[in-house]
């Protein structure tokens, strides 16, 4: 009979607690506990009166109901998870047209809701509500200060609407508290790039490499960043350790290829760019072939650069401006052959592309100051 007494101290203790609970917060949820106690207490009650022990079977419901639950339920709820906005979260797959009145209800009722604020973030990012998404980012950090991913999603967000002052200091903060969080370092360090920081990008870049050293992206951008500087042999340098790391990263090669022009290694370029020819993104693949040509002129190998050039063109037509425009490769504009435009299979970034053609540009400009361009020009008008 001992342990009946027990229990019942233990679970009219509990019932009091979810009923001032109930008052306070008006919440529809703690009449269910309720009732559930109130059963469990009536079953211990009776046992109680009539002096029988109960069986182990009636016990275990006895507890389960009365004090497990409402445990458990209370520990959830301290943790911000609250069952029937669980339920409600459920209801999304089936009803996703009422996504967005579902986790606004939830929140007007629970208004600290880590998983329904989550949930409306997202929601307003896939909707292009960029402004909301920003109000929800901010609300899940004051929520949860170590939910980092948030930190770089709001980042994103913000320079996305072109508001890089608060992107950079909410990733500045990130870092502050986390600071090996690689993933908060590139989109910083990608953010200062594209405001022309560079020399910034590049602190923030090699600080992230102290914590993850054997991370590709990062030399890859310290690669990008330098190119942007026209440091090209610090950019060798970075473009050779991402290749060691990732040798799948086509653009890495083809860079490297076109640094090699630059100095005047033609041998070691060729190198690199017939390691690309085959490569899967066209871009690179058409590239790599396009300087392959250039290679082929200046050693004065004039069918096979006219081979290779055609075959940039037969993978991307629209390089056929770069041909035109190019001081080497226009001498020979009349033996390409003209392929309609088409879409173009490629993963390139943006910046990626820009890097590609800050390069050939930089390589042309130093070509032009040499006497490679009106030897080898002077060859092929000859031929």
């Amino acid at each position: 009979m001992m342990h009946t007494v027990i229990f019942c101290f233990l679970a009219i203790a509990i019932f009091i607690y979810t009923f001032a609970r109930l008052i306070r917060e008006n919440n529809t949820n703690y009449v269910y506990l309720l009732v559930s106690e109130f059963v469990g207490i009536i079953i211990d009650f009776i046992a109680l009166v009539t002096e029988n022990n109960l069986n182990v079977l009636l016990v275990i419901i006895m507890y389960l109901i009365s004090v497990i639950v409402p445990i458990i339920f209370f520990v959830l709820e301290k943790k911000g998870i609250y069952i029937d906005e669980l339920i409600n979260i459920a209801r999304l797959n089936k009803n996703p047209k009422d996504a967005k009145q579902i986790l606004l209800r939830n929140i007007e009722k629970y208004p600290n809701s880590y998983n329904s604020h989550k949930l409306l973030a997202e929601y307003y990012k896939s909707h292009n509500e960029l402004e909301k998404a920003e109000d929800e980012y901010l609300m899940i950090i004051r929520i949860k200060p170590n939910d980092y991913d948030s930190y770089c999603k709001l980042g994103t967000i913000l320079h996305t609407n072109e508001k890089d002052v608060d992107a950079k200091y909410i990733l500045r903060e990130l870092l502050k508290i986390k600071p090996d969080y690689t993933e908060g370092s590139k989109i910083l360090g990608n953010i200062l790039y594209d405001n022309g920081e560079f020399k910034d990008a590049i602190l923030v870049f090699n600080e992230a490499l102290k914590y993850n050293p054997a991370e590709f992206d990062l030399y890859y951008y310290i690669g990008m960043t330098y190119t942007r500087l026209n440091d090209f042999q610090n950019a060798r340098d970075y473009y050779q350790k991402a290749a060691k790391i990732n040798s799948f990263q086509d653009v890495a090669n083809l860079n490297l290829g076109q640094i090699c022009l630059i100095f005047g290694e033609y041998d070691e370029a060729e190198k690199y760019f017939f390691e690309e020819i085959n490569s899967e993104d066209e871009i690179v693949s058409a590239n790599a072939y396009l300087y392959l040509a250039k290679i082929k002129l200046i050693k004065g190998e004039i069918n096979q650069a006219i081979a290779y050039a055609n075959l940039a063109v037969e993978i991307q037509p629209q390089i056929i401006v770069k041909i035109e425009n190019d001081n080497t490769l226009g001498v020979i504009i009349g033996k390409i052959k003209f392929s309609q435009k088409r879409e173009v299979n490629t993963k390139l970034s943006k910046k990626e592309e820009e890097i590609i053609e800050h390069l050939g540009k930089t390589y042309n400009v130093v070509e032009n100051l040499t006497d490679n361009a009106s030897s080898h020009n002077y060859e092929i008008e000859r031929e």
